[in-house]
């Protein structure tokens, strides 16, 4: 009988502890009291910077100028592999550890924890209006949660434009009004007729020519579409083989082992996609070895290039990699939350963070410290595309699959 008993009392105390764990106090008005003292535990995923350069440092940096504005509030950082998104969302989900901040990194979805998240009044619209609309579109940027935008990366077409003007297109205006299928078609016709006949398009592998070739027109528009086309894979195959077939691509892609950057830094296609940022580092790096004779001359066929992006409409998506930072709830009283909001405000609008990251800032007021420590140009037109409203799922999971029968 006594078993029974403790048995059900155990049941009993772990129902009330899952059923009704402390979640915190809600007080979005709530204030950081300037005489007591704070600790901010916050969690992140390491993630390298071109020359060798540290995260952490970086980070510790970010840290030191909080500090000027809050010296009551420690911040305890701490830093995961990349590749153990599933590993922090899984002790999260399991209460082992919460922590008060997390950058999302890898982590796609905010299922893990969403419970335990602050409500979207700790995010104002007013306060939204200062991120740019590519950064609050997609589903973990809906409205019921807050999470502050912190980095983005468009998904665009980078150009040689060496190939451009051999077939007089104009660069200048082709960034500014973008490209579509018609422009890729126009491009082969012209390219096939050069020495060699380069050709118009490369793609990282299958799936990013078809992020290349896709429709871009969701079925239904709002900050929670976030899928492609349905018919956007049947499309880009179709366009793939007419391309294939007037000899503007090569004959023989295999799906399955395809990929064609080499091709593109070889001087073989106009075009590469889907390109992100950081991409321009990898060619500038390149012409550093070209220009010390460290690359034989068959790799020698790229020289300036240009990011491009798609023909861009009110009602077009753009794909783009977007990682926010979130806030828990769990056991904190309101002005302690208020004090780990304050430190994702402060991260969200970091400008030179993202410069050194090769991304792009998501709060509008830091473009200009971003453009000042942005070093690898195109800045007009990274800057111009963030203002798109409607996001698409970023490759490498756009779930355009289009494998042939």
């Amino acid at each position: 009988m006594a078993t029974v008993i403790i048995a059900g009392v155990l049941g009993l105390f772990l129902w009330f502890w899952w059923g009704y764990e402390p979640k915190g106090q809600l007080d979005p008005k709530a204030q950081v009291q300037p005489d007591k003292k704070y600790t901010v535990v916050f969690w992140d995923f390491d993630r390298p910077l071109p020359g060798g350069a540290s995260y952490r440092e970086e980070l510790v940096r970010e840290i030191e100028l909080f500090n000027q504005k809050f010296p009551n509030i420690t911040v305890e950082l701490k830093l995961f592999p990349w590749t153990h998104g599933e590993q922090v969302a899984a002790a999260i989900r399991r209460r082992q550890e919460v922590p008060h901040i997390l950058s999302l990194g890898p982590l796609e979805s905010l299922d893990f924890a969403r419970d335990l998240l602050l409500p979207a009044s700790y995010l104002p619209e007013e306060t939204r209006l200062d991120f740019v609309p590519l950064a609050l579109s997609g589903p973990e940027f809906e409205h019921k949660t807050a999470v502050w935008p912190r980095f983005l990366a468009p998904q665009l077409y980078l150009a040689n434009t060496d190939l451009l003007q051999a077939v007089g297109v104009n660069r200048s205006g082709l960034q500014e009004q973008g490209i579509d299928w018609a422009d890729i078609l126009h491009l082969g016709r012209e390219l096939i007729q050069l020495e060699g006949q380069p050709h118009a398009l490369a793609g990282l592998d299958y799936q990013g020519l078809l992020v290349a070739l896709a429709p871009r027109q969701p079925d239904s528009l709002g900050p929670e579409q976030f899928s492609w086309p349905r018919s956007a894979a049947d499309t880009a195959v179709a366009r793939l083989r007419q391309l294939q077939a007037d000899n503007f691509l090569p004959p023989n892609i295999d799906q399955a082992d395809y990929g064609g950057v080499k091709e593109f830094f070889t001087g073989q296609a106009a075009l590469l996609a889907p390109a992100e940022p950081w991409l321009l580092r990898t060619v500038r790096a390149r012409q550093e070895q070209i220009k010390h004779g460290l690359l034989p001359a068959t790799d020698r066929g790229l020289g300036e290039v240009a990011l491009i992006p798609p023909k861009l409409t009110p009602s077009a998506g753009l794909p783009a990699r977007v990682e926010g930072l979130v806030v828990f709830r769990w056991r904190l009283a309101a002005d302690e939350i208020k004090a780990a909001v304050e430190w994702a405000q402060h991260l969200s609008r970091s400008g030179t963070l993202p410069a050194k990251l090769d991304l792009l800032p998501a709060y509008r007021p830091s473009q200009d410290a971003w453009s000042a420590a942005w070093e690898l140009g195109n800045e007009a037109v990274l800057l111009g595309v963030c203002e798109q409203g409607q996001r698409l799922a970023p490759y490498p999971k756009t779930r355009l699959e289009g494998i042939d029968s």
